[in-house]
């Protein structure tokens, strides 16, 4: 889930707030949106100041460079810039080099340029977060006294809510749902606002012929004036995430977060035919979009069209070729709604997600549309000027308001309590609904907007929500029972203390995952059991692996900057008659990321050398077959063995599990079965350590790549003897001096007997008789030391 911003200041347009933003933050909690975050967006921003230039000469050792004289107040100063905008009298924001900071809290420097000192910068809004691209610095269209503070002047000391919404609540990614919430909580009043408009029909021409395309609305307006929006508007967009890039963009960005529905603004001169075409895409179409990238689209996707050429992607993107330039004059504006699973399906097949198509996968109400472009249209004539040339409006199948019922005794049973009519009915009325009661019970009206209200507990749910999870009376339903601890969960604990251990840090996920994966790893994993009612596609089965949810969380840590991650996580998988338990650790980075001196980075070949440390207090013999796997690159994954029984997987992902998590470094997994590890446990035999002296002897011999594996060679050394009590990989070369084609292994081998001391002739037959072994088999020569 995405977290959205909400403006405290923008919030205050549609209801009175309750004193304390503690005191809010707790009403939008207990209402079912979390708080995740209360922030300053403009915090970083430090000593910036207003000041007027008083004199301006050319920089003597550039052309393209002039040399200012600015003063704050107190003191003049000098800087050097390459705006050649700026006049002697313009008033301008300045921060002192070693005093102010941008928006991203960078400190500002003293830099000399071309050989003349700068005492500080001169800002531009795009510097101090207000616009996403500044061509000049920031001047004042009049006179401003120097020295007052910027974030006092505009009005910047602001706060934001980050707030976790769920994703069957689509009704409050928006300032006014979150209002129309805290209404019914508070008690308050809203205000909507007043709009006074008709739109005059006709003059757009228009077709749905998709059936992915619910209702869709456009309105023409000509003469329109494509500039720069006002500061109030600019601060707006920035207080929630948003940079200023026009007044057009703008105002359907600002209108998109006040009432969440997602809107589009075309160039009307751009649209080769005049009119709309909302259609399904055709296999192999191409499509570029606003961020420059071309798509081929698989077919089924819904485009919105001037009856050829693609202007759109519904509900994700705009089109590059028909998107508002400066020199636009004429726009052609889109509020429509579109199925949500397929804008769901299209957004991940294209890796392609935006704040419109966050919005349109969750539900958007159809009912809400005119009312959205009104609002649009209104905010556009009153900024950018223009008139309303026509309107077109294509409604095929409205979608009504939805009646549920439900009984007083399901009502009183479900909160343990009989609620007073009088307040069941005002919490309906609050919440948008029309109740009536009868001797039945309830019969509610519900709004549109309220798309996951569906059955009588959902009303259940919103009278408990709205008259308080802490007012309702405690009912303890069994007995409290302490658990015990087994040997069963002593065994997961001790793998967990192993894992720490070796720098690994403890996940715990969601039993849930993304059937969409299942598809990257083909045959690796079995199909995930369907969820009955999920609360979102993307947790829509119950987990086959652990590796699933382990990579997100590990993807989640890389792009936020924690380069080097170690996760493991021990929990249950889910089949279609039985779950068991696993054991799964993912790794990326470096292995040792707090020691700057070790400079290694994971590989599969350390990373099995993990597994095997991690398993090696456990007594236990641990192999490994090679195989190609789904999901993982080729040639480096395969099958864990414990004891010669398959037991779990390993390797490292293929290229498109990284693309689908967005992830540009190797990832490298491992899971195994933790009922197939205890089983051998148990049967796990212990032996007394020698009394005798061990011998050592060192082998080395060039091996042929591919020809035979390393575990194959200490296998045979290991059979050879019953002298060899243990056979170690002391090093492997490539390089001058090895032969093309081979690499260069050098073994330990460890002679001894739990009975008597070898004689050396003993050992030297038993070395003499191993080496004649390895000279027979292919691949294999013998380095003479």
């Amino acid at each position: 889930m995405i977290p959205l911003k909400l403006s405290i200041e923008w919030l205050k347009d549609y209801i009175e707030i309750p004193d304390g933003i503690q005191k809010l933050s707790d009403d939008f909690t207990m209402s079912g949106s979390e708080v995740e975050a209360i922030e300053k967006p403009f915090e970083n921003l430090k000593n910036l100041v207003t000041a007027k230039i008083v004199e301006i000469d050319r920089h003597p050792n550039a052309d393209n460079l002039n040399v200012c004289k600015i003063e704050d107040g107190k003191r003049v100063f000098t800087i050097v810039t390459s705006d050649k905008t700026l006049k002697v009298n313009d008033c301008v924001i300045f921060g002192q080099a070693g005093k102010a900071s941008d928006i991203n809290g960078k400190v500002v420097q003293s830099v000399e340029m071309r050989g003349i000192g700068t005492d500080g910068m001169l800002f531009s809004l795009q510097e101090i977060g207000l616009e996403a691209h500044s061509s000049h610095v920031f001047k004042f269209d009049k006179y401003v006294e120097p020295g007052q503070n910027i974030v006092d002047l505009f009005g910047l000391d602001l706060t934001t809510f980050e707030l976790e919404i769920t994703p069957n609540r689509s009704d409050c990614l928006s300032h006014f749902g979150l209002a129309r919430e805290l209404s019914t909580v508070e008690k308050r009043s809203l205000k909507l606002p007043v709009i006074d408009l008709k739109l005059p029909y006709g003059n757009v021409s228009l077709s749905v012929e998709s059936e992915g395309c619910y209702r869709y609305m456009a309105v023409r307006i000509d003469d329109v004036l494509v500039g720069d929006s006002p500061l109030w508007l600019k601060k707006r967009l920035a207080s929630v995430g948003i940079r200023s890039i026009n007044n057009i963009t703008d105002i359907t960005n600002y209108v998109m977060m006040e009432f969440g529905h997602p809107i589009h603004a075309f160039d009307f001169d751009k649209i080769q035919s005049s009119m709309i075409v909302v259609r399904d895409a055709k296999a192999g179409e191409l499509f570029t979009a606003l961020n420059s990238k071309v798509y081929k689209l698989n077919g089924g996707e819904i485009l919105i069209t001037d009856g050829q050429n693609a202007l759109a992607l519904a509900g994700i993107m705009g089109g590059k070729d028909s998107g508002i330039s400066s020199s636009t004059t004429r726009i052609l504006l889109e509020v429509a709604t579109f199925d949500p699973v397929r804008t769901r399906k299209t957004s991940k097949i294209l890796n392609l997600s935006t704040d419109a198509s966050y919005r349109f996968e969750r539900f958007v109400d159809p009912n809400d549309t005119e009312y959205t472009a009104k609002r649009l249209v209104q905010m556009i004539l009153s900024l950018c000027g223009g008139k309303v040339v026509g309107s077109a409006d294509l409604y095929p199948q409205e979608l009504k308001p939805l009646t549920v019922k439900v009984s007083d005794k399901k009502l009183s049973t479900y909160l343990s309590f009989k609620p007073d009519e009088v307040e069941v009915k005002s919490i309906f009325e609050s919440l948008g609904m029309d109740p009536s009661h009868g001797k039945d019970g309830w019969k509610v009206e519900v709004p549109t907007f309220r798309h996951d209200i569906s059955q009588d507990v959902d009303l259940i749910e919103e009278v408990a929500r709205i008259h308080g999870f802490n007012a309702l009376p405690v009912k303890r339903s069994m007995p409290f029972v302490e658990g015990e601890r087994n040997d069963w969960w002593e065994f997961k604990n001790v793998l967990r203390a192993y894992a720490c251990a070796l720098g690994y840090f403890e996940a715990i996920n969601y039993a849930f995952s993304d059937p969409e994966l299942l598809k990257l790893f083909g045959s690796t994993f079995e199909e995930g059991v369907k969820v009955a009612n999920p609360i979102s596609p993307e947790m829509s089965v119950m987990r086959s692996t652990l590796i699933f949810n382990l990579i997100d969380s590990l993807a989640y840590n890389v792009k936020h900057q924690e380069v080097d991650v170690n996760l493991f996580e021990i929990g249950k998988i889910f089949h279609e008659n039985f779950e068991t338990e696993k054991l799964a650790l993912v790794s990326t980075g470096k292995i040792e990321s707090l020691d700057y001196t070790d400079k290694r980075e994971w590989t599969l070949l350390n990373f099995k050398g993990t597994l095997e440390s991690l398993l090696a207090p456990l007594h236990v013999h641990l192999g490994f077959i090679n195989e190609e796997l789904d999901g993982f690159t080729n040639g480096r994954s395969g099958r864990v063995t414990i004891n010669g029984k398959i037991s779990g997987i390993i390797g490292e992902l293929s290229s498109q599990v990284l693309d689908f998590f967005d992830v540009k470094v190797p990832i490298y997994a491992v899971e195994i079965d933790l009922k197939t590890l205890y089983g051998v446990l148990a049967k796990s035999s212990y032996s007394a350590y020698s009394q005798y002296p061990f011998s050592f002897k060192d082998l080395s011999m060039f091996v042929q790549k591919g020809a035979i594996k390393a575990v194959d060679i200490i296998d045979t050394v290991k059979r050879s003897s019953t002298y060899v009590n243990d056979v170690e990989v002391i090093d492997l070369y490539t390089g001058k001096g090895v032969p093309y084609g081979k690499y260069s292994i050098t073994l330990r081998i460890t002679y001894g007997s739990m009975e008597r001391t070898l004689l050396e002739e003993e050992i030297d037959g038993a070395f003499t008789s191993l080496m004649s072994s390895l000279e027979s088999k292919n691949g294999i020569t013998l380095r003479k030391v």
